[in-house]
């Protein structure tokens, strides 16, 4: 700065004293930029205003920009725009443009893109370089203009001819995103180049984000990291966080956590709130550091403050799990909610999930489906397995199998594993689709190669069975055992059955008592019901008939006819329990309601012999026949004897003959026996004794000794 006066300052000085405009404009620039003579912007103020008093266009806007930034006067943008305004009407291209970008901001004027476009329309027509570049800023965001990127395209170019840095990053981004002109990465590279040169920040991020992922470029970290640096330098803070990337990934340069850190902090510390999420995120997972949820949600809570949807949606996940916090779901659901009313499709899933469930809100299968539905539109895998979930069983929706199989195909075309084995079932059970057992297998494959234990499970079955598959126990056992290992307890069971009867595997009572075991401990009743018959029979276990008693009791209390019908027998014969046909008779009930043939037969025994409960031979035949009806060759065999005898029937030979034949074909000794004597004695049938001899020979024959099966 000069402190002495210069001669030109005086000559200058004498001129405008005698009230000549141009040398007091000159002056009051001398005085403004402290050129001849010390900085003084009042004195700069004072010239400019004698100066522009005459009209002086130059001084008027000078004027203009002393008010707007409150240099030797007190900031006043009104008067900025009036000094503006009268310079412009002028022709002056710089009032033109202040004066539009005091309507576009709304300073000392009210906000109006249309006046901001016209004035920076009529400075960018006489080639004000900044004047093109805003113009076409309105025209790429519709803002006092119809949107139009070409438009924008062509005012960006305009403005980037003449060096224009912000245009020529502008022009870059047009190029990448293939707005206005089309795509083109080696041009968006060209200009991102030009305006970096000049020391464009964001030039210089996009510049490192070209190199990152090679487009336009080969890729290379390495150029992308000095790029990314540059920018940085500056204290870019997405450059910083970019950086931090790269060496948290060891991309470009050697991988240091502790510097990754370093450049996360230094971009948190500037409010970027990716920055502050990453943060969170790296304490939250605890891959390279320490597991510190308390620390990811510090974090996450600073960066969903500034708005980050990801920072709300992780903040949920730790109240709805209570790491780091106190589990509370009302908090998890306040945080999904903000999240998903941004249209995140991660949290509009998990705010379905507490409403399915009643969690911190209240129970809504209708409110689950409004938000699964929500995600599910943006191609949100679970969510559209949920939603095809709740249309399976009709929960907040219409029961629609074909809409289930539907959203469950969605999902699993994109590999999601739980829909993939929920379509295999539809297509085992031909709900919704066609019974397809191929399209089955196929499904529950896919979801079992990506270590599904349920689909591991069922394509097991399906190769057991044969359906839709190669029949291959061998097979059934490789999946079931899969699915085993992770704890799935069908599988356990299945693989326990194949044990014990040696089928795909050598026979080994051991290894299904194993097996039974931990699928009983998970409360699976059928593996509980197979338990408890090892223990009877001493196979694998040794024999005791109070644990038989007590796995066929857990099983009875999950409701499982089976045992429910073994604890009646145990009852009935006092083994691991005391006799009490009373208890006989409850169990063999409780089993009957569910249709179980053998519980059905031995009620009928009960009531026809009186034991346990008055006897009654109606309701001893009504059980017979039920029992019959499903094939049960001794309840077949009591008909026949209840038609002989015509107790709770009307006496009837043939009908004995009828029942006494029906029983015989599927096995049933006795009933050889009975018909003996009635061909032997000329009951319903033609006397026929030596026959009859033959029949009675053929039923001791047959004959096994001991009591009845204590299974079917």
């Amino acid at each position: 700065m000069d402190t002495k006066k210069s001669d030109k300052f005086l000559s200058t000085l004498e001129a405008a004293q005698k009230g000549d405009a141009d040398a007091q404009f000159a002056l009051g620039l001398m005085y403004e930029d402290g050129k001849g003579t010390e900085q003084n912007y009042v004195a700069a103020y004072k010239y400019y205003k004698l100066a522009a008093d005459q009209g002086n266009i130059d001084a008027q806007v000078n004027l203009g920009l002393l008010y707007a930034y409150g240099n030797g006067v007190e900031q006043n943008y009104e008067k900025a725009a009036e000094y503006y305004a009268t310079a412009a009407a002028k022709g002056d291209a710089i009032a033109q443009y202040n004066l539009g970008l005091l309507y576009e901001n709304g300073d000392g004027v009210e906000k109006n893109y249309a006046k901001a476009f016209e004035c920076y329309a009529a400075a960018a027509k006489q080639g004000d370089a900044i004047a093109q570049y805003n113009l076409g800023d309105l025209y790429y965001f519709g803002k006092g203009t119809e949107q139009n990127y070409t438009k924008s395209f062509e005012y960006f170019q305009l403005a980037a001819q003449q060096g224009n840095s912000d245009a020529q990053f502008s022009l870059g981004l047009m190029y990448e995103d293939g707005k206005g002109t089309e795509q083109n990465y080696t041009e968006a590279y060209k200009y991102y180049k030009l305006a970096a040169e000049q020391g464009n920040i964001d030039a210089q991020v996009n510049l490192g984000n070209l190199y990152c992922f090679g487009k336009g470029v080969e890729q290379n970290y390495t150029k992308s990291f000095e790029y990314y640096q540059l920018a940085a330098q500056q204290e870019d803070a997405t450059a910083q966080r970019y950086l931090g990337n790269l060496y948290y990934f060891g991309k470009g340069v050697e991988q240091n956590y502790t510097k990754s850190f370093e450049y996360y902090k230094l971009a948190a510390q500037q409010g970027d709130s990716e920055a502050l999420y990453t943060l969170g995120y790296i304490y939250d997972v605890g891959e390279v550091i320490a597991q510190d949820y308390a620390e990811a949600h510090k974090y996450f809570k600073q960066a969903a403050r500034l708005g980050n949807i990801s920072a709300l949606l992780s903040l949920g996940i730790l109240y709805e799990y209570g790491q780091g916090v106190e589990q509370n779901y009302e908090k998890a659901a306040e945080y999904y909610s903000a999240a998903a009313a941004q249209g995140h499709a991660n949290a509009q899933c998990n705010l379905g999930v507490l409403y399915e469930n009643g969690e911190g809100v209240d129970q809504s299968c209708e409110k689950a489906f409004e938000y699964y539905s929500a995600a599910a539109e943006q191609g949100h895998a679970a969510a559209q397995c949920n939603l095809g979930r709740l249309y399976e069983n009709g929960d907040g929706v219409e029961q629609n199998y074909e809409k289930a199989a539907e959203y469950y195909a969605a999902a699993a075309e994109q590999g999601y594993a739980n829909a993939q084995c929920n379509l295999g079932i539809l297509y085992e059970n031909g709900d919704g689709v066609e019974q397809n057992y191929e399209k089955a297998a196929e499904y529950y494959s896919a979801a079992a190669e990506q270590g599904h234990a349920n689909a591991q499970c069922n394509l097991g079955v399906l190769y057991e069975t044969g359906d839709g598959v190669d029949q291959s126990c061998e097979k059934a056992v490789e999946y079931y055992l899969a699915a085993a290992e992770q704890g799935n307890a069908n599988a356990q069971c299945n693989l326990g059955v194949l044990y014990e009867n040696g089928d795909g595997v050598e026979q080994n009572y051991e290894k299904a008592a194993e097996y039974y075991l931990a699928a009983a401990t998970q409360g699976h009743a059928i593996a509980q019901s197979n338990l408890g018959n090892l223990y009877y029979y001493g196979r694998g276990v040794e024999k005791n008939y109070n644990k038989s008693f007590e796995y066929h009791q857990l099983a009875a209390q999950q409701n499982y006819g089976e045992s429910q019908y073994q604890l009646g027998l145990m009852y009935c014969k006092g083994l691991g329990v005391k006799l009490s046909k009373i208890n006989a008779y409850k169990y063999y009930l409780q089993a009957s309601t569910q249709k179980h043939v053998n519980a059905e037969n031995e009620l009928g025994c009960m009531y026809a012999e009186g034991k346990g409960i008055k006897q009654n031979f109606k309701i001893a035949r009504d059980y017979f026949y039920s029992a019959a009806r499903k094939g049960h060759r001794g309840a077949l065999n009591k008909l026949g004897l209840m038609f002989l005898s015509g107790n709770g029937v009307r006496q009837n030979y043939m009908k004995a003959v009828y029942y006494f034949c029906l029983a015989a074909k599927r096995g049933e000794t006795e009933a050889w026996h009975n018909l003996g004597i009635m061909y032997a004695d000329g009951q319903g049938v033609k006397k026929n004794k030596r026959f009859g001899q033959q029949l009675i020979k053929r039923s001791a024959v047959y004959k096994k000794t001991g009591t009845r099966r204590f299974y079917q």
